[in-house]
């Protein structure tokens, strides 16, 4: 099967304004990044991408999701469709002829989940890359980035200091 189906219009909409929003940029970026040759696909390589990027794309993947939570879905002619804000929609589904769905479990289930869950810690990348990443860092008075292209001239200082090493 070929094109679009029409059940799948929000899920389509969703990925268009996750793409046109956040991740288009992203894709850009990289892609410059490898076409000047400072991304070979590797093992340093991708670890100092996690160091560099992830908690920004992170930031952003969160602020894209807590706007389209937030946006107006509007009412459709199936009235089998929900429409109103997701947020709302979620936090009081009585204003929707609908019920809270969610349901209480008991602290026996919740401390199973509890200690099989895996937490990040604020270390993206591998041990070894990030704390070689820390102590270049110190050494040539470099800072965490506050923005993409901050986050750019670090992955390519880093990975020149790093490729020097070896």
């Amino acid at each position: 099967m070929y094109g679009r189906s029409t059940n799948n219009q929000r899920i389509e909409s969703w990925w268009g304004f996750l793409r046109k929003e956040c991740v288009e940029f992203w894709l850009s970026l990289f892609d410059q990044i490898k076409a000047e040759g400072n991304f070979d696909g590797g093992y340093l390589d991708k670890n100092l991408v996690l160091f560099c990027f992830l908690g920004m794309i992170q930031d952003e993947l969160d602020l894209v999701a807590e706007v389209w939570d937030s946006h107006v879905i509007r009412p459709s002619k199936n009235l089998m469709v929900p429409s109103g804000i997701p947020n709302v929609m979620f936090s009081v589904p009585e204003l929707y002829d609908s019920e809270n769905y969610m349901y209480l479990i008991d602290e026996e289930e919740f401390q199973l989940c509890q200690t099989n869950a895996l937490y990040r810690d604020g270390m993206a990348s591998d041990e070894d890359v990030y704390n070689l990443c820390i102590y270049i860092m110190a050494e040539q008075s470099l800072h965490m980035a506050k923005d993409e292209y901050e986050a750019l001239d670090l992955y390519l200082e880093l990975r020149q200091h790093i490729n020097d090493i070896l």
